[in-house]
């Protein structure tokens, strides 16, 4: 089962050791498990799906205090949190799904933005960080790749996702335990500008920091949305519960043709600032 440390020791994938399987060949290059991986990784079909809450910071705060990073708070005592799934149909990577509990964060250095309207500012603009808490996938490959090269906290496990005309669903599973099920209005007509999204994660006592790009055309966007179900046993989903959940998303996203660059990270020392 997968812990929920922020410095958590990382499971084994298919018997093998991430940092044993993959080697760093300089300029952008990567052995990935006995295949060669060059940067920029481009992302040529994928679909989406994103249920964003709000949360008690406080205990957001506590949840991710070991990464060096803050909570953004949107109102006093309110921070968000977002719960998504995406399904990787042409990537480098090969054909995987992927979830993710993810919080909009500042990192050292960086100033906080004003509650709402600078917080939903920087986000607009690809200004606000989002720390990866948790990113499970159903797929080996992406599992080494992601956590050597970006730094993700990727493991393998059950991650489903649905796409209909009218209605997207993502849920995920560890160890035969519920930990969430999102869902989001599909069937939109409007596109997605390329826009900048700063992921952060943490791995082997760095701070890693991956700017990747996203654009996409059958963007839905709702006000509020589903109430997703949450597990009651598995750690991951009785944390979420003590964030607040289950209960209405402040918003709810989709995007059924969606493309995405991810560049080369910049990884520095926990509590240290990022150059950019």
């Amino acid at each position: 089962m997968q812990d929920t440390a922020i410095l958590a020791q990382e499971e084994l994938v298919s018997g093998k050791q991430t940092d044993q399987t993959c080697e760093a060949l300089g300029d952008g290059r990567y052995l990935i498990d006995g295949k060669e991986i060059t940067l920029p990784v481009h992302v040529n079909a994928a679909s989406m799906l994103m249920n964003v809450f709000t949360v008690d910071s406080r205990v957001a705060q506590q949840l991710i205090a070991d990464s060096g990073f803050r909570v953004v708070e949107i109102w006093p005592g309110k921070a968000l949190m977002q719960l998504l799934a995406v399904d990787y149909r042409e990537n480098d990577l090969g054909d995987y799904n992927e979830a993710a509990i993810s919080f909009p964060v500042t990192t050292p250095g960086q100033s906080r933005p004003l509650p709402l309207i600078g917080a939903m500012w920087r986000m607009m603009r690809g200004k606000l960080c989002n720390y990866i808490y948790r990113m499970p996938v159903n797929q080996d490959f992406t599992t080494h790749a992601g956590r050597f090269i970006w730094g993700f906290p990727k493991w393998v496990t059950d991650v489903d996702i649905q796409f209909g005309e009218e209605r997207a669903e993502g849920c995920f599973r560890d160890d035969g335990q519920l930990v969430f099920k999102i869902a989001a209005k599909a069937g939109g007509n409007s596109k997605a500008a390329a826009q900048e999204a700063p992921s952060l994660a943490i791995r082997n006592h760095q701070a890693w920091k991956t700017v990747g790009i996203t654009e996409g055309e059958g963007l839905t966007f709702s006000m509020g949305g589903d109430i997703p179900e949450i597990g009651d046993q598995h750690p991951l989903a009785r944390q979420l519960r003590a964030l607040g959940l289950p209960k209405k998303p402040m918003c709810s996203i989709s995007i059924k043709e969606a493309k995405m660059v991810f560049e080369g990270p910049e990884a520095v020392a926990l509590g240290e600032r990022f150059s950019r």
